[in-house]
């Protein structure tokens, strides 16, 4: 796993100086992130168009990484950086998620919608609140908020999406519902880890 850590580490710091020496700043590339997810979303929305909106969420999860890389390469990392960053993502996978709620999708046990509900909710939103919350309260320390981790975070859960999106535009859209329903039951184990994290550092 350090080992493949320090793989990406290394793809994102190459990434980060092929294109420092375009004239956009970290921020710019987070915005572009956001708008082309907004795109997607419209694109799978409006005219059902879920290769397109694939295509358009994949580039969006590219400047995602490419802010960040670009922020290293420079040396214009910051506390107001980060802050956007983290923001951006937020909007990005909800829309994500949301635009699905706009097509016909196969019923498991419940209606669609509600997985992607749940999911939004589960994976994108509390997970996230929880560690600042924690730190906003003064029940973990900021270094150990932001240590805090679990089994299924932000890019484990677009990773599972994605092959789902993929699996249901080759095959069938139940792949699809199969994704969410997994990464929604996996952010839940996120939440309790967090949430267990939180508790043993108050009583230790």
């Amino acid at each position: 796993m350090l080992k493949q850590n320090e793989g990406l580490r290394g793809i994102q710091a190459g990434m980060g100086k092929a294109l420092a020496s375009i004239p956009l700043s970290p921020n710019q590339w987070t915005f572009l992130s956001v708008v082309l997810a907004l795109l997607a979303a419209l694109a799978v929305a409006l005219t059902n168009s879920l290769a397109i909106g694939l295509s358009l969420f994949a580039l969006a999860a590219l400047f995602d990484v490419i802010d960040g890389a670009v922020a290293r390469a420079r040396n214009e990392t910051s506390a107001l950086g980060g802050f956007v960053d983290g923001v951006a993502d937020r909007f990005v996978e909800a829309s994500f998620l949301f635009s699905f709620m706009f097509i016909p999708l196969p019923q498991m046990l419940i209606d669609a919608k509600i997985w992607l509900a749940l999911l939004i909710f589960l994976g994108t939103c509390m997970p996230a609140f929880i560690r600042a919350y924690a730190d906003h309260k003064g029940a973990l320390s900021r270094e150990k908020a932001l240590a805090m981790g679990g089994v299924f975070e932000r890019s484990e859960r677009l990773l599972v999406i994605l092959a789902g999106l993929a699996a249901g535009l080759l095959f069938s859209m139940d792949y699809l519902v199969y994704s969410v329903i997994l990464a929604s039951a996996l952010s839940v184990i996120t939440i309790l880890q967090r949430l267990l994290s939180v508790f043993q550092s108050a009583r230790g």
